[in-house]
């Protein structure tokens, strides 16, 4: 992953144990950078503290957050100080969030634990950014119908059948079946297979997962099964990431199988 950062000497000595090579973490120390450089660069996530090296008011770090979230994920990681408290409770406030994450300081930042909330704010940000390439077929769906879809792309390892998605919804699979045929969105086993193989992607894309371990947290059997279900939706093995199967590719090929343009139109996922 490639991650900015905006962190004082210890916090940043932290995130580097959570992100040996071949991550790649670039520190900087003037926070208008976060801002300029999110908007020229790619980052797969940002790691800031809004209260480092702060003199007076927070409100500007808080709306550049804001500005910064618009094109990466911002994972706050504070300390337990009163100004920190304060600069929470502002994040908290911000409509829409501007926050994915918080991390808090020798709380739940040990390296592992740090790794995973990263890499779970990267792939739900993708994974936000997949869904809203259904455009108007998602927002068609019912409220509850829309929460379970996203809820499964964020979550895959929870919602892992079509029943699991209906209970989600608080429908039957016969309606499930219904609103997404409607709305001109795959059916509901390509949605399944997608937030997979979305998950999935992440996890082998940092570079330190192997694919059966990737394959066991994701919700697949095997990593054959990944290996087989990604071959699918993209027509690469797991092998191909990130090199040939760029995050770039991969969202574009996921999106494509969002859409149904017709009932023969939908990619035929096996089920894992």
């Amino acid at each position: 992953m490639n991650v900015l950062a905006f962190l004082q000497a210890s916090a940043l000595a932290q995130l580097l144990r959570a992100l040996p090579a071949p991550h790649r973490v670039t520190n900087v120390s003037d926070w208008l950078a976060v801002v300029t450089l999110t908007r020229h660069r790619h980052f797969d996530a940002a790691v800031v503290d809004p209260t480092f090296g702060a003199d007076h008011s927070l409100s500007p770090r808080i709306q550049a957050i804001t500005e910064a979230a618009h094109t990466t994920p911002i994972i706050a990681y504070l300390a337990v100080t009163a100004t920190a408290i304060k600069a929470a409770q502002s994040i908290a406030r911000l409509v829409p969030p501007g926050v994915s994450n918080v991390v808090v300081r020798g709380v739940d930042d040990a390296p592992a634990s740090f790794a995973r909330t990263i890499q779970r704010v990267v792939a739900c940000s993708a994974a936000s950014a997949i869904v809203s390439c259904a455009g108007d077929p998602f927002g068609a769906l019912p409220p509850a119908l829309a929460r379970a879809v996203e809820a499964a792309f964020h979550r895959p390892e929870r919602v892992r059948s079509v029943s699991a998605l209906a209970s989600e919804a608080r429908t039957t699979r016969r309606s499930l079946d219904r609103w997404l045929a409607r709305t001109g969105l795959a059916p509901a086993r390509t949605l399944l297979a997608c937030a997979r193989a979305n998950a999935a992607f992440h996890l082998l894309a940092a570079g330190h997962m192997r694919t059966s371990r990737a394959a066991a947290m994701v919700g697949y059997t095997s990593s054959r099964a990944l290996a087989h279900e990604l071959h699918s939706l993209t027509g690469h093995a797991p092998s191909a990431i990130p090199e040939r199967l760029t995050r770039a590719e991969f969202d574009r090929a996921i999106g494509r199988q969002l859409w149904r343009s017709s009932p023969a139109a939908s990619t035929p996922v096996a089920s894992y």
